[in-house]
């Protein structure tokens, strides 16, 4: 199966950082990329859209933390407002919602087995998580041969 080709953002979405991840152009590899650190102001959607335009993304897959039995809570709601804000920004690029359950733990274990001490997690972690929102909606693609998520319209809708 053929990917649609071009650079692909990955975004988890936290309440105080913003990790960022990127793919290759074939969409075959995830890259951590940077952390954001989020403003009340918003601001920081300006730094989202900085990288978006650094690596000329046309897609940017912002991670959807959902509970375990799949239901939806503050987080939820945050990481998508934050995909809207996005949206609104760079109307031309897709942006689109990935089930993104347990990938902060994925990424403590990623940590861990690349022998990372613990106390050095923080600064690195919403990279790696980002990296796997990124993996999730790569791996969906190939799966499925479609473009992965739940898009968000220009008008801030999501779109199944």
């Amino acid at each position: 199966m053929t990917l649609r080709r071009g650079v692909r953002l990955g975004v988890d979405v936290g309440t105080v950082r913003v990790g960022v991840s990127r793919s290759d152009p074939e969409g075959i590899l995830a890259v951590p990329v940077e952390t954001v650190l989020r403003r009340d102001d918003w601001s920081d959607i300006g730094d989202i859209c900085r990288i978006i335009d650094a690596f000329d993304a046309f897609e940017v897959i912002v991670g959807l933390p959902r509970h375990l039995k799949g239901g939806e809570g503050v987080s939820a709601k945050g990481a998508r407002k934050y995909a809207r804000r996005i949206k609104a920004e760079r109307p031309g690029v897709r942006v689109a919602l990935v089930d993104e359950r347990l990938s902060s733990n994925q990424a403590h274990a990623r940590l861990r087995q690349s022998g990372i001490p613990e106390r050095e997690h923080r600064q690195v972690i919403d990279q790696v998580a980002a990296q796997i929102i990124l993996e999730l909606a790569l791996d969906e693609e190939r799966m499925s041969g479609r473009a992965p998520g739940i898009e968000i319209t220009k008008e801030g809708n999501d779109r199944s």
